[in-house]
C-alpha cells in the first residue's frame, strides 16, 4: 500500500512540476519576468525532490509514473494557458456605401466596448461620403458580435480582417 501511496506524490508532484515549468514558459513569453522566477524557483525544488526520491527508490514503476505525469501536467498547463489567454487581435476593416448604415454599427461597436477608429471615405460611385470602421476585435466574443452584426444586416458590407 505504501508503494502506491509514494507512487501518487511522486505522480502529483511531477504533474504540478510540468505544469509549473509549462507556465514558467508561458510567462516568460508574456514577459512576466518575475512570475517566470518564482516558478523556476518552484519547478526546480520539486524537479530535484522528485529526483531524489527516484534515485533512492531504485523502482521502474516510479519512473514510469514520472514520465507519464510529465505529459500529463505539460497538457494541463497548456490547456489552462490556452483557456485564461487573450485571443489574438482580429483588425476588420468594414465599408459600406450607406452612411447611417457604417454610423449604426459604429454606435453598435462602442455600444459593445469595442475598439474602433472611423475614417471619411466615398461610395464606389465618389458621388456620397460614407464611413469605413477598422474594428479591433480582442475575443473571439468580440468577433462573433461583429459577424452577427454584420449577418443580421439588411446592407451590404464589404469586410477585410486581419490576424495580429
Amino acid at each position: 500500500m505504501s508503494t502506491v501511496i509514494t507512487l501518487g506524490i511522486l505522480f502529483v508532484m511531477k504533474v504540478l512540476d510540468n505544469a509549473i515549468s509549462t507556465a514558467k514558459t508561458i510567462f516568460i513569453q508574456r514577459n512576466r519576468w518575475l512570475f517566470a522566477a518564482a516558478a523556476v524557483v518552484v519547478s526546480d525544488f520539486i524537479y530535484f525532490w522528485i529526483t531524489k526520491r527516484i534515485v533512492t527508490s531504485d523502482s521502474v514503476w516510479a519512473i514510469a509514473a514520472v514520465a507519464v505525469a510529465g505529459g500529463v501536467g505539460c497538457a494541463l498547463a497548456c490547456l489552462t494557458g490556452q483557456k485564461l489567454s487573450r485571443d489574438r487581435i482580429f483588425v476588420n476593416v468594414i465599408m459600406c456605401d450607406d452612411r447611417e448604415a457604417m454610423q449604426a454599427f459604429r454606435d453598435f461597436l462602442d455600444g459593445h466596448h469595442i475598439t474602433n477608429v472611423c475614417h471619411d471615405s466615398y461610395s464606389r460611385d465618389w458621388n456620397r461620403k460614407t464611413i469605413t470602421v477598422t474594428a479591433y476585435a480582442e475575443t473571439r466574443a468580440e468577433s462573433s458580435l461583429i459577424d452577427h452584426y454584420i449577418e443580421n444586416s439588411s446592407m451590404k458590407f464589404k469586410r477585410i480582417t486581419q490576424k495580429l
